[in-house]
């Protein structure tokens, strides 16, 4: 999924990549549509991995909390399984409203750090937005740059969009 897409997760495929006869994939999975269904939960819990992980520090400071997001989906590539289902979204309705949902509840979390900052109104969105787009991007649009420039540039991104200029 994450390296080809949704039309590359067949069944002999994965049977054939697994070592195991296409009827352990039966044991498991009652169709390809139930694999499917089974892709998405996994990348639903992925997908809240930064927030869950964060449960326990709200006294953290919302500079703090935002790093650690960023942090959380380099280490775990949630960016990757990010691209593959928003390229599936395009052609199936019911990932698209799951993906809809998932960004929706991001954009909650984002906003309620860059409130707890102060900021309201195009200036609250703006920021929103300009974190979640960058945080799901980057990896995609500057593959070359390494971890610990991908670090240097997070923190200054962050330092950034808190300042109140």
């Amino acid at each position: 999924l994450r390296d080809k897409g949704i039309e590359a997760v067949r069944v002999e495929r994965l049977a054939a990549t697994l070592g195991v006869a296409k009827s352990g994939f039966y044991y498991h999975f009652k169709d390809r549509e139930d694999l499917h269904d089974a892709l998405i939960a996994h990348w639903r819990h992925f997908d809240g991995a930064p927030v869950a992980l964060q449960r326990g520090t709200d006294e953290q400071e919302p500079e703090a909390s935002l790093l650690h997001t960023v942090e959380m989906v380099d280490k775990f590539e949630l960016w990757r399984l990010d691209f593959a289902i928003r390229q599936w979204a395009e052609n199936d309705p019911k990932v698209a409203k799951i993906y809809r949902s998932e960004m929706a509840g991001r954009v909650r979390h984002i906003t309620r750090l860059f409130a707890a900052l102060g900021f309201e109104g195009d200036e609250l969105s703006m920021r929103v937005r300009t974190f979640v787009a960058y945080t799901t991007t980057e990896r995609q649009l500057f593959p070359d740059m390494t971890a610990k420039e991908r670090k240097r540039l997070w923190a200054l991104r962050i330092q950034m969009l808190a300042r109140r200029d």
